[in-house]
């Protein structure tokens, strides 16, 4: 699996969350979207798909098909790689959104430094990649593990969102490089089956 994580993560971190998605599904048995709704790259989407529009998935060439849904006993047989697969491209997607960040604040001053230099800046950049690469150790060793995976995604979510802050207001715009980060995360969600996580499991440390 590590292999394959590496490789979802540098695909995302290329070309973004489709070109990791295609990867992550062609490495792994999706089985059934938990919520019979599920994420896939426009371009492999079969022609009589019925396709739940979503405009800025669209501008990042992703779609979400109505498929079907597991029965109990396939959700409670669930494989979690596809899951973990997501994680690592939402960990790609994020590396290139912290990159797109620091090229954004090293054209920006204030009293006569660069933001990219902001002790602050450095900090968050800092943090957010050792934490990126704890969150890619954890998917490799711990992949299989539904209360591991899950917490991979929560941990990513908060990354994205500390990412997206470093742009300013720039991270809430639509045709902003924050954009594939929400849309990664939808991916991830439609594949993520948060009902099977019981309360009494615990990731590794």
């Amino acid at each position: 699996m590590s292999e394959t994580i590496t490789a979802c993560e540098a695909a995302a971190y290329d070309a973004g969350p489709a070109r990791g998605l295609a990867l992550a599904l062609a490495t792994a048995d999706p089985g059934p979207p938990p919520g019979g709704v599920g994420a896939l790259p426009s371009r492999d989407v079969p022609p009589d798909a019925e396709v739940v529009p979503h405009r800025l998935a669209a501008l990042e060439g992703v779609s979400f098909v109505r498929l079907s849904t597991p029965g109990p006993a396939a959700a409670a047989a669930r494989p979690w790689a596809l899951a973990a697969h997501l994680a690592a491209v939402r960990a790609g997607v994020v590396r290139r959104l912290v990159d797109d960040a620091v090229t954004h604040l090293a054209r920006r001053s204030a009293g006569g430094e660069l933001l990219s230099q902001k002790q602050l800046v450095r900090g968050v950049v800092a943090d957010t990649h050792t934490e990126l690469e704890a969150v890619l150790r954890l998917v490799r060793v711990a992949g299989h593990l539904p209360a591991a995976v899950v917490d991979a995604h929560d941990r990513l979510t908060a990354l994205d969102w500390e990412a997206a802050k470093l742009l300013g207001a720039a991270g809430f715009l639509a045709d902003g490089p924050a954009r594939a980060g929400y849309v990664a995360w939808l991916v991830g969600e439609s594949w993520l089956d948060r009902n099977h996580v019981t309360a009494k499991e615990s990731a590794p440390c």
